[in-house]
């Protein structure tokens, strides 16, 4: 009778539609929705790998109460952020090529003490990390503010850390847009611009899109713009704006994007 019912096409149907009305994520299950350590989230990984992602009817209902039970435990969106936020990919600049020498232990020791810099300024600016990608982390705030004097604290906290042989040069990309939250992690074409304006930054620059600079309510005389140009996964009508740091000044005098306000660049 059990096996009758789990291979019932039309159950699966009407499951997998009630799934989409209860809470939680309709697609949990798969690896992207499972991320994480979470009692749901691990038990939803082994349905998927004993089943190779094909479920019958009972394993659907048994992801329909994990589904349920994940929503419960935890927000499904990263640090309880939702809908648009600015998203903040930082980046050592350099840091590979220093590592091949370093070695192992001390690469990884300078990689530690950045990384804690950095995530404390992100913390202090009521942002989160929502993960670490090597040499570089990716965060996201609630507003562009916050997000920008993060990204240039953290640039200047960085100069500051001591690794033998290397000096922290750091770099960053700010978007501000609507990504998908999916499990522990955010998707979608905004982070992807994000992660990109980082890449063609250089070093001790932000790079930020002017919908960064719509989010400032008014923007600095340190923001300039950028000339148009093609990047990999970033709309080419979309105007990009550099903010340059002293590579000779270790501090800053707090956020930029509060302490002066003017006229938007090119305006």
């Amino acid at each position: 009778m059990l096996r009758w019912l789990n291979e019932r096409r039309s159950l699966q149907s009407v499951i997998a539609a009630w799934r989409e009305v209860l809470p939680g994520d309709s697609d949990f299950g798969d690896p992207l929705s499972t991320m994480g350590s979470a009692p749901a989230k691990v038990l939803a990984r082994q349905a998927w790998s004993a089943n190779e992602g094909q479920f019958g009817a009972l394993a659907e209902v048994g992801l329909a109460i994990l589904q349920v039970a994940d929503w419960v435990g935890e927000d499904l969106r990263p640090g309880g952020f939702d809908g648009e936020v600015a998203i903040l990919f930082t980046d050592l600049v350099g840091f590979s090529s220093w590592a091949l020498t370093a070695g192992d232990d001390d690469s990884l020791k300078a990689l530690r003490a950045i990384d804690a810099v950095v995530t404390a300024v992100v913390a202090e600016h009521r942002g989160e990390v929502v993960k670490r990608l090597g040499d570089g982390t990716m965060a996201v705030f609630d507003d562009c503010p916050r997000a920008l004097a993060a990204a240039t604290d953290a640039i200047a906290a960085g100069r500051d850390v001591a690794a033998d042989g290397y000096r922290p040069r750091l770099r960053a990309g700010l978007h501000f847009g609507a990504p998908q939250p999916i499990g522990e992690d955010f998707l979608g074409v905004d982070v992807n611009v994000a992660a990109r304006l980082c890449e063609a930054a250089e070093a001790d620059e932000i790079l930020v899109s002017e919908t960064v600079v719509e989010g400032l309510n008014g923007e600095t005389d340190r923001l300039e713009r950028r000339s148009a140009r093609e990047l990999d996964g970033v709309p080419p009508s979309l105007a990009l704006f550099s903010y340059a740091l002293d590579p000779d000044k270790s501090q800053l005098s707090g956020s930029p994007a509060v302490e002066r306000r003017a006229r938007p660049p090119g305006a």
